[in-house]
């Protein structure tokens, strides 16, 4: 376990040398460096994905060590947030080593770029609505859940239920944090999407799209991420609910729970289909039509 960072830095040096070095073979060239921008961000992103898949594995693998109460729970909620925070930096530092433009004359443009200029707006929006969603799940989950922290509690004398797993703290607070760790790295990232030097100096709008793929890619993770974190607190929350309304007959807490779980199970879905959504290209062999 003591070796995984160290095999992390060399899987992501290696792909960046390697992506380095088919730049150098070519002459310059406007195709020639629109190529290795796109082989630098293939290199980049498959290095994210394996460096990411590490990371949640690592995580995994320590909580099933762990026989606290709750760690099951917590366990499954980090190891998404920790593939989407490791991948998200690897993307980060991508973007601070694309290959330099060549040539003998070079240009750029000196224009002020936005944190979220070259970020696509579905993907913001995403990405906003399912950390406001988590937000208030955990905050909702904090204020109903049991004095344990980790079940649901409903009172009504003469009687007494309680079902779990629940949103409460004991889920809650890990949650939060990884994803405020994950919105931290994310503005980092696209900070550096924005203010980096430019990649293709010859054609404005190929550096443009280039850009646009580097904005998407970080966002979709930090979007998939936070919707597989939102969704699976969601989840369990509504599966508390049906439980206790199947012992108690409380028909409102039976629809409460599957309108919530229902939103949830959504949720985790919405988050693997924007994984998989492809970054925009750029063809190399021809400009980007305006």
């Amino acid at each position: 376990m003591a070796l995984v960072p160290l095999l992390l830095v060399l899987a992501l040096a290696g792909a960046l040398a390697v992506g380095t070095a088919v730049a150098r073979r070519s002459p310059p060239s406007r195709e020639t460096t629109v190529a290795a921008a796109r082989t630098h961000a293939v290199g980049t992103t498959a290095t994210a994905l394996l460096v990411g898949a590490a990371a949640a594995t690592a995580v995994g693998v320590a909580g099933l060590g762990n026989a606290s109460p709750g760690s099951l729970g917590r366990t499954a909620l980090l190891v998404p947030v920790a593939a989407g925070v490791v991948h998200v930096v690897v993307l980060g530092l991508g973007e601070l080593t694309w290959p330099r433009p060549q040539g003998q004359v070079r240009r750029a443009r000196l224009v002020r770029r936005r944190l979220l200029d070259a970020a696509p707006r579905w993907l913001v929006r995403t990405t906003v609505g399912a950390g406001v969603a988590a937000v208030v799940t955990i905050a909702l989950g904090a204020a109903l859940a049991a004095p344990d922290g980790r079940s649901l509690l409903v009172e009504d004398p003469p009687f007494r239920s309680t079902a779990g797993p629940f949103p409460g703290l004991v889920y809650g607070r890990p949650a939060g944090l990884g994803l405020l760790v994950l919105a931290a790295v994310t503005v980092a990232a696209l900070w550096i999407v924005a203010t980096r030097s430019a990649v293709v100096t010859e054609d404005d709008r190929i550096e443009d799209a280039v850009r646009r793929a580097s904005a998407h890619r970080v966002l979709r993770a930090a979007a998939a991420t936070t919707l597989v974190v939102a969704g699976g607190l969601l989840a369990v929350a509504g599966n508390a609910a049906w439980s206790i309304s199947s012992t108690t007959g409380g028909g409102v807490l039976a629809v409460l729970g599957v309108g919530v779980g229902g939103c949830g199970l959504a949720a985790l879905l919405a988050g693997v289909l924007v994984a998989c959504v492809r970054a925009p290209g750029v063809p190399a062999d021809r400009p980007v039509p305006a």
